[in-house]
């Protein structure tokens, strides 16, 4: 393996330039057609007179001023036609599923999970792209993640929390592994001790949160400290092993960890011991404040 490689170039579109070409709607109508170009499910680029058809425009040249503009922005001029470069691809995206635009709200609705503090049934809203699951008597925290609106589209409750689920499951894997989940570059972390928490970290158990935060895109989410180390390479084998709906059932509703049986073994340098206990079998995890893990111990 080698330890380095060399970069043959580095360059970047300066953001109000890229982001002012999107101010025009034949500009956008072009992304979108070149999106829905396919053959099979695969892009099929689109020969210059196709693609005007397609955006419904008569007169050539205003059309391809628009196009040149886009070009080694969002659009690549190849052999065959034209086809989208990946941040026109991430950009249609995000446009078909209403990233930029969808506002909806759904209103209180039941999810099938008693809160542990008090017993009762739990509620979860959809507001601003966030799913969040709450009790609604004692208001304790049981998830809050961000969830695209088309999620919502089914019109069915427990497709959305599914989808809630699943959706936040990835992130955790991928954070756990150090990858950012939205630029893939270096995610960092920075345990919290419960006596450290500011007002700003919710959460629905007590005990250690854990700080996530990406350098480059500035990505910033926190969990529990239990919920991200049930997805490090050094304890999924386990969990997988001793407790899989761990890593299926929602996410609410399963716990491989009291919170009450967490130690912090010392304050500095941090020294935190979580205690993983499934089928009979217990995995004491330690790790630093970095969530570097520094020993395990099986019972």
């Amino acid at each position: 393996m080698t330890d380095s490689f060399e970069v043959s170039e580095r360059r970047s579109v300066p953001p109000a330039e890229a982001f002012s070409l999107l101010g025009n709607e034949l500009r956008v109508t072009i992304l979108l057609e070149l999106g829905d170009a396919k053959e099979g499910s695969q892009p099929r680029p689109l020969p210059f007179e196709e693609l005007r058809r397609r955006c419904d425009v008569t007169d050539s040249g205003r059309f391809n001023y628009h196009l040149q503009e886009l070009l080694e922005v969002f659009v690549t001029e190849e052999e065959d036609g034209y086809g989208l470069l990946y941040p026109g691809v991430i950009l249609y995206q995000a446009i078909k599923a209403d990233s930029f635009t969808d506002r909806t709200t759904v209103e209180p609705f039941p999810v099938d999970s008693s809160c542990e503090a008090c017993d009762a049934t739990l509620e979860a809203t959809y507001r601003n792209s966030m799913l969040v699951v709450r009790c609604p008597d004692c208001g304790a925290l049981y998830f809050k993640y961000h969830l695209p609106p088309g999620a919502i589209r089914s019109n069915d409750p427990d497709a959305v929390l599914w989808a809630a689920s699943v959706y936040a499951r990835r992130d955790l894997m991928t954070v756990a592994n150090d990858v950012c989940p939205t630029c893939a570059s270096v995610m960092y972390h920075d345990v919290v001790p419960e006596d450290e928490k500011s007002s700003d970290l919710e959460h629905a158990m007590p005990g250690p949160a854990v700080v996530h935060h990406c350098s480059y895109c500035k990505n910033f989410f926190s969990t529990d400290l239990p919920e991200i180390l049930v997805y490090h390479p050094t304890v999924l084998p386990f969990v997988a092993a001793h407790g899989p709906d761990q890593l299926t059932d929602l996410l609410w509703s399963v716990s491989a960890c009291d919170p009450a049986d967490i130690t912090v073994d010392q304050q500095d340098p941090l020294r935190v011991t979580v205690p993983f206990v499934l089928d009979g079998v217990r995995l004491d995890v330690r790790v630093d404040r970095s969530l570097t893990v520094l020993e395990t111990e099986r019972h």
